[in-house]
Protein backbone atom coordinates (compact mmCIF):
# COMPACT_ATOMS: atom_id res chain seq x y z
CA UNK A 1 0.00 0.00 0.00
CA UNK A 2 3.13 1.74 1.17
CA UNK A 3 4.05 1.63 -2.50
CA UNK A 4 1.03 2.42 -4.40
CA UNK A 5 0.97 5.38 -2.30
CA UNK A 6 4.62 6.64 -2.92
CA UNK A 7 4.05 6.14 -6.68
CA UNK A 8 0.78 7.84 -7.26
CA UNK A 9 2.67 11.39 -5.17
CA UNK A 10 5.64 10.82 -7.83
CA UNK A 11 3.05 10.76 -10.57
CA UNK A 12 1.66 13.90 -9.27
CA UNK A 13 4.68 15.74 -9.17
CA UNK A 14 5.96 14.68 -12.41
CA UNK A 15 2.79 16.13 -13.80
CA UNK A 16 2.31 19.18 -11.69
CA UNK A 17 6.33 19.75 -13.25
CA UNK A 18 5.15 19.04 -16.92
CA UNK A 19 2.54 20.96 -16.99
CA UNK A 20 4.48 24.16 -15.54
CA UNK A 21 7.20 23.75 -18.26
CA UNK A 22 4.68 23.21 -20.75
CA UNK A 23 3.02 26.80 -19.65
CA UNK A 24 6.53 28.63 -19.24
CA UNK A 25 7.37 27.41 -23.03
CA UNK A 26 3.92 28.98 -24.23
CA UNK A 27 5.28 32.77 -24.86
CA UNK A 28 2.81 35.46 -23.36
CA UNK A 29 2.23 37.79 -26.73
CA UNK A 30 3.43 37.14 -30.44
CA UNK A 31 4.43 40.27 -32.74
CA UNK A 32 3.95 39.90 -36.11
CA UNK A 33 5.46 42.40 -38.36
CA UNK A 34 3.85 43.63 -41.25
CA UNK A 35 5.49 43.09 -45.01
CA UNK A 36 6.37 46.01 -46.91
CA UNK A 37 4.04 45.91 -49.90
CA UNK A 38 6.67 47.49 -51.73
CA UNK A 39 10.89 48.79 -52.67
CA UNK A 40 11.36 51.41 -50.46
CA UNK A 41 13.28 54.42 -52.41
CA UNK A 42 16.68 55.32 -50.95
CA UNK A 43 16.40 58.08 -48.16
CA UNK A 44 12.23 57.47 -47.86
CA UNK A 45 10.87 56.96 -44.50
CA UNK A 46 10.14 53.66 -43.81
CA UNK A 47 7.26 52.73 -41.16
CA UNK A 48 6.08 49.17 -39.89
CA UNK A 49 3.17 47.95 -38.12
CA UNK A 50 3.73 45.59 -35.28
CA UNK A 51 0.74 43.83 -34.37
CA UNK A 52 0.59 42.20 -30.77
CA UNK A 53 -1.48 39.30 -29.78
CA UNK A 54 -2.22 38.24 -26.02
CA UNK A 55 -1.49 34.81 -26.72
CA UNK A 56 -1.55 33.71 -22.96
CA UNK A 57 -4.90 32.98 -20.56
CA UNK A 58 -4.67 36.18 -18.74
CA UNK A 59 -5.10 39.81 -19.39
CA UNK A 60 -1.69 41.96 -19.66
CA UNK A 61 -1.24 45.50 -19.79
CA UNK A 62 0.90 47.02 -22.19
CA UNK A 63 2.17 50.67 -21.53
CA UNK A 64 1.91 52.82 -24.20
CA UNK A 65 1.23 56.14 -25.91
CA UNK A 66 -2.37 57.24 -26.86
CA UNK A 67 -3.95 57.63 -29.93
CA UNK A 68 -5.37 54.97 -32.12
CA UNK A 69 -1.99 54.28 -33.79
CA UNK A 70 1.01 55.81 -32.02
CA UNK A 71 4.70 55.96 -32.80
CA UNK A 72 5.79 53.49 -30.44
CA UNK A 73 9.39 52.91 -32.01
CA UNK A 74 11.13 53.25 -28.36
CA UNK A 75 9.25 50.23 -27.10
CA UNK A 76 11.05 47.96 -29.13
CA UNK A 77 14.55 46.70 -30.07
CA UNK A 78 14.93 46.87 -33.61
CA UNK A 79 17.02 44.42 -35.76
CA UNK A 80 18.23 44.88 -38.84
CA UNK A 81 20.38 43.63 -41.09
CA UNK A 82 22.05 44.29 -45.01
CA UNK A 83 22.83 41.44 -47.11
CA UNK A 84 26.67 40.83 -45.60
CA UNK A 85 24.80 40.17 -42.20
CA UNK A 86 26.15 43.68 -41.01
CA UNK A 87 23.92 45.84 -39.01
CA UNK A 88 22.48 48.87 -40.56
CA UNK A 89 23.85 52.11 -39.43
CA UNK A 90 22.44 54.40 -36.93
CA UNK A 91 20.18 57.27 -38.18
CA UNK A 92 21.48 60.85 -37.28
CA UNK A 93 18.72 61.11 -34.77
CA UNK A 94 19.81 57.59 -33.20
CA UNK A 95 23.26 59.16 -32.65
CA UNK A 96 22.00 62.11 -30.93
CA UNK A 97 19.99 60.37 -28.93
CA UNK A 98 22.61 57.88 -27.86
CA UNK A 99 24.94 60.95 -26.48
CA UNK A 100 22.03 62.83 -24.73
CA UNK A 101 21.17 62.20 -20.98
CA UNK A 102 17.95 59.88 -20.94
CA UNK A 103 15.49 60.20 -18.76
CA UNK A 104 13.29 56.19 -17.68
CA UNK A 105 9.53 57.02 -17.27
CA UNK A 106 6.36 55.31 -17.65
CA UNK A 107 3.31 56.51 -19.18
CA UNK A 108 -0.42 56.05 -17.31
CA UNK A 109 -1.54 54.78 -20.47
CA UNK A 110 -2.03 51.06 -20.66
CA UNK A 111 -3.66 49.28 -23.81
CA UNK A 112 -5.15 46.15 -21.41
CA UNK A 113 -5.08 42.44 -23.95
CA UNK A 114 -7.57 39.75 -22.78
CA UNK A 115 -6.43 36.51 -24.19
CA UNK A 116 -6.50 36.48 -28.00
CA UNK A 117 -7.07 40.36 -28.36
CA UNK A 118 -4.48 42.52 -29.93
CA UNK A 119 -3.38 46.28 -30.63
CA UNK A 120 -1.32 47.92 -33.67
CA UNK A 121 1.90 50.23 -33.25
CA UNK A 122 3.70 52.17 -35.84
CA UNK A 123 7.88 51.80 -35.61
CA UNK A 124 9.42 54.19 -37.81
CA UNK A 125 12.66 52.49 -38.63
CA UNK A 126 13.90 55.13 -40.29
CA UNK A 127 13.98 57.11 -37.15
CA UNK A 128 16.97 54.52 -35.68
CA UNK A 129 18.45 53.28 -38.94
CA UNK A 130 20.11 54.96 -42.04
CA UNK A 131 18.47 52.69 -44.86
CA UNK A 132 20.20 55.32 -47.64
CA UNK A 133 22.59 52.27 -49.19
CA UNK A 134 20.46 50.48 -51.90
CA UNK A 135 20.08 46.55 -50.86
CA UNK A 136 18.04 44.01 -49.16
CA UNK A 137 17.52 44.43 -45.43
CA UNK A 138 16.31 42.03 -43.09
CA UNK A 139 14.38 43.76 -39.77
CA UNK A 140 12.53 41.91 -36.97
CA UNK A 141 11.84 43.55 -33.58
CA UNK A 142 11.81 42.19 -29.92
CA UNK A 143 9.77 43.62 -26.96
CA UNK A 144 9.99 43.27 -23.41
CA UNK A 145 8.12 41.25 -21.07
CA UNK A 146 5.64 44.38 -19.42
CA UNK A 147 6.81 45.11 -16.30
CA UNK A 148 5.07 44.68 -12.47
CA UNK A 149 2.17 42.22 -13.59
CA UNK A 150 4.56 39.41 -12.66
CA UNK A 151 5.11 37.87 -16.12
CA UNK A 152 8.99 37.06 -15.27
CA UNK A 153 11.70 38.76 -17.12
CA UNK A 154 12.08 38.34 -20.83
CA UNK A 155 11.15 39.61 -24.20
CA UNK A 156 9.59 38.60 -27.47
CA UNK A 157 10.86 38.75 -30.97
CA UNK A 158 8.23 39.03 -34.15
CA UNK A 159 8.75 37.71 -37.63
CA UNK A 160 11.64 38.58 -39.82
CA UNK A 161 10.64 40.60 -42.98
CA UNK A 162 12.92 41.57 -46.11
CA UNK A 163 12.77 45.33 -47.35
CA UNK A 164 14.70 46.05 -50.79
CA UNK A 165 15.84 49.73 -50.49
CA UNK A 166 16.12 51.27 -54.55
CA UNK A 167 18.04 54.46 -55.66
Amino acid sequence: MKRIARLLAYSVVLMSIATRSVCADKPLFSLTLATPTAPLKSGAELRLLVTVTNTSDRTIGFIRSPGEIPDEWFRYKVHIHNEAGQSAPASGHARELKNKQTFDFQSSYARWLKPGESFADNVEITKLYDLSQPGMYTISVEREFPPAQNLGAGSIKSNTVTVTVTK
